[in-house]
């Protein structure tokens, strides 16, 4: 148990940053799936446009349910994300990515017209759709920094792997090439050095210096 505890503390302390990423989208994925399962399920397309007259002309009700499906996998895609993260594989890393991406691609494609229908309506809206429109363009903006904090944290898992199989292809059973060791000098006794001395004498002679030895 406290080993799995430590484990967790350890993948926690290293991927601070992109869990804080993965907890603020699954806090607005959850706000946004209960928005689109009350008016899913609580009520009909007349009672939707009804209530929100201005969003029903940029999200009709028939987007609701696919909406809703796709929402239900973003969220899905983040927890698998926290478990890949734990147990670092990048490549089911990498296929969440996939999800939360197109999700940016349908919040801008809603963003657009809905910037459009404030703008021609000269903002008098309803302040529900003028919310949305405000919460929807700052989603996006911190969306892109989300994505970038991703895709980082997608190249350091593969980088951190790439680094774990050189390690473990390098086998320690294979021996390795050591150099031979030289052989100790043995030091000579003293009694074993012999002192020779030469008995022809190494004095240099000339005939300056020659004595001829008395004649007798």
């Amino acid at each position: 148990m406290s080993d799995c505890v430590a484990q967790c503390t350890k993948t926690i302390s290293k991927n601070l940053l992109v869990l804080a990423v993965l907890l603020v989208e699954t806090v607005v994925i959850i706000l946004s799936l209960v928005f689109t399962i009350l008016n899913l399920f609580n009520s009909d397309e007349s009672g939707y446009k009804s209530y929100h007259p201005d969003l029903s002309e940029i999200v009709g009700y028939s987007l609701l349910q696919p909406i809703f499906v796709y929402q239900i996998l973003w969220l899905a895609s983040n927890i698998v994300s926290v478990i890949s993260l734990h147990i670092q594989k990048p490549y089911i890393f990498f296929f969440t990515l996939i999800v939360p991406i197109i999700g940016l691609t349908l919040c801008v494609i809603f963003l657009v017209p809905s910037v459009n229908h404030l703008v021609s309506h000269h903002f008098d809206v309803s302040g529900f759709f003028m919310g949305f429109v405000c919460a929807l363009a700052v989603f996006v903006i911190a969306f892109i920094l989300f994505t970038i904090a991703r895709i980082s944290t997608f190249r350091k898992m593969v980088k951190n792997m790439k680094v774990v199989q050189t390690t473990t292809e390098k086998s320690p059973e294979d021996p390795q090439s050591e150099a031979p060791e030289p052989e100790p000098t043995r030091v000579k006794d003293p009694d074993e050095i012999s002192v020779s001395f030469s008995r022809r004498s190494t004095m240099s002679m000339n005939d300056e210096r020659f004595v001829p030895p008395p004649r007798r």
